[in-house]
């Protein structure tokens, strides 16, 4: 093999020596035909080589030929990527029952779908769940909508066996959770009726029933929380207890008189300022309790009619509890003549009272002088009263009766009228001092005789014993068997 100078330079200076050689040439054809003959056939081949080696030359300055083996591999990879996408493809598409009409195919990393959907949002989807793909760089979507009834009735039955193969794969998962939710509520069931266990019992009955709900609610909750957990639905769990904190607070806005109603009559029942069948006042309500519901405090009036109040405007108001105290003072006031002996009407009264049935002897009734105003003196007296023995309002109805009766039987009467005349221009009189007579004597035992009944009153007993049964199992103020009252 015969080698040239022009083997053995780089590609850029070969070119540069075959394009000065080539022009050399040129220059030489332009003096052909001046030149001898022989010259001329001389400087024909040489401009021939020329133009041979300057053709050869170009082409692989430009760009190296591609390597056969090379290309074979790199077609047998791409081969190999695209039936691992088109796997993976397939794989994802028949996991939804609604992309099994889809034929995919893959070409260079280009998937391009063929087939049939429901509808446009299908489409979409299918477009993306392919083009998640890893190695899928374009995706064609040629895919149409089915509007054949009875592709789409096929679609859903086999939707519905879908769904009914997993439902039955779930079951023993559902009865598992369902035993969990059984046996947790059976648990708080058990622990609540047997609060003294980890000492939660309470004497209150409404606050014991609150706990008692409140542990079984609580074991249920769990157990649901557990069943749910087995079957997968924590995310729904969460959702749940998020909505569940939301709507509280949206709820304790909405409902904050109820709230505050409900939480005061809890407070309530366990301070118990009143028990059933008190006599209390309460602001200006005057009554005898009825009962104590989550809501409200139920009085009935001395007149028998039902009265309602508010639980929180209970919690806040100034309560008078005229039962609390078994014992209770009474006071009435009476006048009598300015010039009368006000000592012996005090006596006289006291007396009166002492003897009269209901009034306590110790302590023991007393009287006092309140005003002196033209000749009229007040005099007020104090007796006490029991009353689980004697009823308040008759005892002190009758010892104003009495007592005004034994002043008059003591001749201490009361002042009479006085109007005053004054004549002009005529000399006053004088009048003689008249000294005050004394007082006759009384016979209080003959006057307490006279004395009506002053027994406890009964007329609303009746009324108060069908109430508190109608709302028994509202009540929060339930007493143990056995107690005042009931």
């Amino acid at each position: 093999m015969r080698f040239s100078a022009l083997d053995f330079l780089p590609c850029t200076a070969r070119a540069r020596v075959s394009a000065r050689s080539f022009l050399v040439a040129l220059f030489a054809t332009a003096l052909l035909p001046a030149a001898p003959a022989h010259a001329q056939e001389s400087a024909a081949e040489l401009l021939g080589a020329l133009k041979a080696r300057v053709t050869a030359s170009a082409p692989a300055s430009e760009a190296p030929a591609a390597n056969p083996r090379l290309v074979r591999q790199a077609a047998q990879a791409t081969q190999k990527d695209d039936e691992r996408i088109l796997a993976e493809v397939t794989a994802r598409l028949e996991r939804n029952a609604t992309f099994r009409a889809i034929r995919p195919s893959v070409q260079a990393g280009v998937a391009t779908l063929d087939g049939t959907v429901p509808d446009n949002e299908a489409r979409q989807l299918a477009a993306k769940v392919v083009g998640a793909v890893n190695g899928v760089v374009a995706v064609e979507n040629n895919l149409g909508l089915a509007a054949d009834f009875g592709a789409r009735l096929r679609e859903t039955w086999e939707l519905l066996k879908d769904r009914a193969a997993r439902g039955v794969a779930a079951i023993p998962l559902l009865i598992t959770a369902f035993i969990v939710v059984l046996a947790m509520h059976w648990l708080g069931g058990w622990l609540a009726r047997h609060l003294h266990v980890v000492r939660l019992d309470s004497h209150n009955p409404f606050l014991g029933t609150m706990i008692r709900r409140g542990v079984r609610a609580t074991f249920l909750v769990i157990g649901l929380l557990i069943a749910l957990d087995l079957l997968g639905a924590t995310a729904l769990v969460t959702a749940v207890l998020g909505s569940a904190g939301v709507v509280g607070i949206v709820l304790g806005f909405a409902f904050r008189d109820m709230a505050e109603n409900y939480l005061s009559g809890i407070l309530l029942s366990i301070k118990r300022p009143f028990e059933p069948r008190d006599h209390v006042r309460i602001d200006a309500h005057e009554g005898r309790v009825v009962s104590l519901s989550t809501r409200s405090t139920v009085l009935m009036t001395l007149d028998g009619n039902e009265l309602r109040l508010p639980n929180a405007t209970v919690f806040k108001a100034v309560v008078l509890n005229f039962t609390h105290n078994p014992r209770r003072r009474f006071n009435f006031s009476l006048v009598v003549g300015g010039g009368e002996d006000l000592q012996a009407a005090q006596d006289v009264g006291v007396t009166t009272l002492a003897a009269m049935t209901g009034v306590l002897a110790d302590p023991g009734p007393s009287a006092t002088v309140d005003t002196i105003v033209d000749s009229i003196a007040t005099l007020s007296f104090f007796a006490w009263v029991d009353q689980r023995e004697s009823d308040f309002g008759k005892v002190r109805s009758e010892a104003i009766r009495l007592v005004r009766q034994a002043l008059a039987q003591a001749c201490i009467e009361p002042p009479a009228p006085v109007q005053r005349v004054q004549l002009i221009g005529a000399a006053p009189a004088v009048d003689a001092p008249v000294a005050p007579a004394a007082p006759e004597a009384v016979d209080h035992a003959a006057l307490a005789r006279t004395q009506a009944d002053v027994s406890p009153s009964t007329e609303l007993d009746e009324q108060l014993s069908q109430e508190r049964a109608r709302k028994a199992d509202q009540d929060m103020l339930r007493l143990p068997v056995g107690s005042r009252g009931e």
